[in-house]
């Protein structure tokens, strides 16, 4: 999936750590279907789905076992057995990680432990479990991952944050008057109060808060809980459009 980005935009994990804001437990349906309305009303269907699900540890003072149970634990809960993934320990002076990551075809599942020591010595360090999954949107299986990305890391410590992106795409090009156009057209799908909007000449954004959608996080004065983009990419001659909530994460 990631090769259909381009443009960095936010990075979710530290716009959420940043606003500390706390999302309430949401069912796939309550994410998926709004997103998925939107993506239908610019004339696209969804094609493939990116999760990131986070959740701070209640305890920083893991071992590297401690941290590969806990990614290894999920990783069973997302299907996977010993031997189906890789596994892989690194550390710095700021962080230790513990990664699992499996790639099977399209579908692409990688699950962190990590504790991130601070920068200054009177603050405490803190410890992350993370989960991020990329894959094909075909027979359901959006909804599907949502709720099992959820479930996986439910329990390790209060409610976790997840953020849902789709990606779909329309053959050829379009002028940027279109790109604005098929945004407004989502946006008002999911009756969203647009708070900002970003015209470039390789893309074109539009960020907002939907009521069919959960709360979201603050950024700013505004409340956001939804993220659209458009850009056209001249290598396969296509227009992609990317719908995110609470925003897009990673690139596009």
């Amino acid at each position: 999936m990631r090769k259909y980005y381009g443009i960095v935009i936010l990075a979710v994990t530290m716009l959420v750590l940043i606003a500390g804001s706390q999302f309430d437990k949401m069912t796939a349906a309550s994410v998926f279907a709004p997103l998925n309305k939107a993506m239908e009303a610019t004339g696209a269907t969804t094609r493939q789905l990116g999760l990131n699900a986070w959740v701070e540890l209640p305890r920083s003072d893991l071992t590297d076992e401690q941290m590969t149970e806990f990614v290894t634990y999920v990783m069973g809960r997302l299907g996977y057995g010993p031997g189906q993934y890789n596994l892989a320990l690194s550390r710095s002076e700021r962080h230790r990680v513990v990664r699992a990551e499996a790639l099977v075809n399209r579908l692409h599942v990688v699950v962190l432990a990590q504790v991130v020591y601070p920068i200054w010595e009177q603050k405490a360090s803190q410890a992350y479990l993370s989960v991020v999954v990329e894959a094909e949107a075909a027979d359901g299986s959006a909804a599907e991952w949502i709720d099992r990305v959820q479930d996986a890391v439910a329990g390790f410590g209060g409610t976790p944050r997840i953020t849902t992106c789709l990606v779909g795409w329309l053959d050829g090009k379009l002028d940027k008057d279109e790109w604005v156009s098929r945004l407004h057209n989502a946006s008002n799908m999911v009756n969203t109060v647009v708070s900002a909007t970003v015209i470039q000449p390789g893309y074109a954004s539009i960020s907002g808060f939907s009521p069919a959608l959960p709360e979201g996080i603050k950024a700013g004065d505004k409340q956001v809980n939804v993220n659209m983009a458009i850009r056209y990419s001249p290598l396969d001659n296509r227009t992609y459009i990317i719908i995110g909530s609470p925003v897009i994460f990673g690139e596009y």
